[in-house]
C-alpha cells in the first residue's frame, strides 16, 4: 500500500541499502581539528550507533518491547543521561565483546544500583501514546510500534540523521491505525548557544498520519514524548541517598512540583548521576557488588525544549518527581483539572497529520535560565515551518 508519507515526504530520498554488515558512515565534509567530529554506524537491523569524536553519544533500537527507543544517551562526559533499567537487565553483559559497549553496559549497571525499578515500560527516550483509537501503546500492552523502514542515513561530521518510518498497531483492532515518519538528528550545540558550554543535542521529529478516520488521541497524561532519568537524579532519590535528587526548572521560573502540568516552552531536570568510569576505577567498582550504592557521582542534566511549530505548542509536561519527563499535548483534562471544557484529544481521519518537534539537550552540570532561554531562541529560528 501506498505510503500516506509519499505526498507530503518530498525531500529527495537517496538510494539506501541496509547489507549484511553494519555500515558506517564516514565525515564526509571537512572539519575543524578543533571541532567535534560526529560520525555513526547503521546495523543490518535498522538499529543505529551514533559517535562523537569515536565514542558513543547515543543508540537508536528499532524495536524495545514494542516501541523503538533511543538508548544508550550520554553526557559530554559520557555519563549517562537516562535510566538503564529495565534495558540493563535484559543484556547479557559478560557476553558482550565489544570493549566499549561492555564499558557502558557495566557503567549502567553501576549508575542504578539502589535505584527505582519501577515503570518498566520507562524505556530511556521514546513517543507513543496511552490512548489511540482504544490503544494503549504506553504502557507496554498488545498494541505496538514497529520500525518498517529505514528512510535515509546520513552524516557530514556535523550532525548524524537517521529517517525512519514506524507502524502504530492496535491489538484490540488486529490491524495498523497510524504511521509515523520519524527525524532524529545528533549533534553538538555551538557553544556559544549555551554559555559557553559543551551540550550535545538530539533533535526529534515526527509526523504521524492517520491510516483510517476516526483515530482519536485520547485525552490522558499518560504519553508521550518520554525520557527517565537516571535513578540518583530524581527528586525523589534522596530519601534513598542523601547524596542523590536533583532539581526541575522551566521557562516560567517554576520548580521541581509546580512545574507539572504546566505548558512550558523548555523544561530542564538535572541532578547527581553515576561519573562514568573507565579502566581501574571500573574495575574496582565492579569488584565492589551490586549493593554499593557509593559510587562516584557527577551532575548531569536533560533539557527537553519544545519547537514551536508543534501542534498545541507549548505543550503540557508531565514531569514527575521521580524520574519521569514526558512531553504530552494531549493530557489537557489530567492538567488542567478545573477547567470544565478542557478536551485535549485530537481526531485525525485518513492522511491527516499532526507534526511535533522536540529538542533535547544533554549537559555536564547545570543550565542556568538564561543558558536555556538562550538554547531555545536558537532552536526556534531552526525549526522550519
Amino acid at each position: 500500500m501506498r505510503s500516506v508519507f509519499e505526498s507530503f515526504f518530498s525531500a529527495p530520498r537517496r538510494a539506501f541499502a541496509v547489507g549484511a554488515f553494519a555500515l558506517l558512515a564516514l565525515v564526509s565534509a571537512p572539519t575543524l581539528a578543533d571541532e567535534p567530529v560526529v560520525s555513526g554506524k547503521l546495523s543490518d537491523d535498522g538499529s543505529l550507533r551514533v559517535y562523537v569524536d569515536g565514542e558513543l553519544f547515543a543508540g537508536c533500537d528499532p524495536d524495545v518491547q514494542g516501541t523503538p527507543i533511543v538508548w544508550p544517551l550520554r553526557t559530554p562526559s559520557g555519563a549517562l543521561a537516562t535510566r538503564g533499567w529495565p534495558m540493563i537487565d535484559e543484556i547479557d553483559v559478560a557476553a558482550e565483546t565489544d570493549a566499549a559497549m561492555k564499558a557502558i553496559y557495566q557503567n549502567a549497571k553501576i549508575g542504578e544500583r539502589g535505584g527505582a525499578k519501577d515503570h518498566p515500560h520507562h524505556r530511556s527516550l521514546w513517543f507513543n501514546h496511552g490512548a489511540v483509537k482504544g490503544g494503549d501503546f504506553w504502557a507496554l500492552t498488545d498494541s505496538k510500534i514497529r520500525q518498517t523502514e529505514v528512510v535515509s542515513f546520513d552524516c557530514d561530521g556535523e550532525t548524524a540523521v537517521f529517517v525512519t518510518k514506524n507502524r502504530w498497531r492496535d491489538a484490540k483492532l488486529d490491524r495498523d491505525v497510524c504511521e509515523d515518519l520519524r527525524t532524529l538528528r545528533f549533534g553538538v550545540l555551538p557553544s556559544e548557544q549555551v554559555g559557553g558550554k559543551n551540550v550535545r543535542y538530539l533533535d526529534f521529529s515526527i509526523r504521524i498520519a492517520a491510516l483510517e478516520d476516526g483515530v482519536i488521541f485520547g485525552d490522558t497524561k499518560e504519553g508521550s514524548f518520554g525520557v527517565r532519568l537516571p535513578s540518583p537524579t530524581a527528586l525523589t532519590a534522596k530519601k534513598a541517598n542523601p547524596k542523590w535528587g536533583g532539581r526541575i526548572l522551566d521557562d516560567a521560573g517554576r520548580k521541581d512540583g509546580e512545574t507539572w502540568g504546566k505548558r512550558s516552552a523548555w523544561v530542564d531536570y538535572s541532578g547527581p548521576a553515576a561519573r562514568f568510569l573507565e579502566g581501574d576505577e571500573l574495575a574496582r567498582e565492579l569488584a565492589r557488588g551490586d549493593k554499593a550504592t557509593d559510587f562516584p557521582l557527577t551532575t548531569i542534566g536533560v533539557a527537553v525544549l519544545n519547537g514551536p511549530e508543534s501542534w498545541a505548542f507549548p505543550s503540557w509536561r508531565h514531569v514527575r518527581d521521580y524520574g519521569l519527563f514526558a512531553t504530552n499535548p494531549f493530557g489537557q483534562r489530567d492538567f488542567e483539572p478545573k477547567n470544565k471544557d478542557a478536551d485535549g484529544s485530537k481526531t485525525l481521519n485518513r492522511g491527516e497529520t499532526l507534526r511535533f518537534e522536540y529538542r533535547v539537550l544533554l549537559h555536564d552540570g547545570d543550565l542556568t535560565a538564561a543558558d536555556l532561554d538562550a538554547a531555545f531562541e536558537a532552536y526556534s529560528k531552526e525549526v522550519r515551518p
